[in-house]
């Protein structure tokens, strides 16, 4: 009976480190599909910056141009 019962401890202590196992387990599933998430919040951050920086230095070439094209008016005038 005591081998029984001590066996039937060690069978125990395995399923309560299996189940801290478990649980350690989900813990970081859930912290990794939060990071995924995040991870692409901030990829598509950097697609909307990346555009937005595009279409700013556009518009600075366009202005630029048209400054040019004032100076080039002006610079004819007598």
């Amino acid at each position: 009976m005591v081998v029984e019962t001590s066996e039937q401890m060690i069978v125990d202590k395995g399923k309560a480190v299996a189940s801290e196992h478990d649980l350690l387990v989900l813990i970081l599933q859930e912290q990794l599909a939060t990071q995924k998430a995040e991870q692409e919040l901030l990829k598509e951050e950097v697609k909307n910056l990346s555009e937005s920086q595009q279409h700013v230095i556009k518009t600075q070439d366009d202005m630029n141009l048209k400054l040019d094209d004032i100076l080039k008016f002006i610079a004819k005038q007598p």
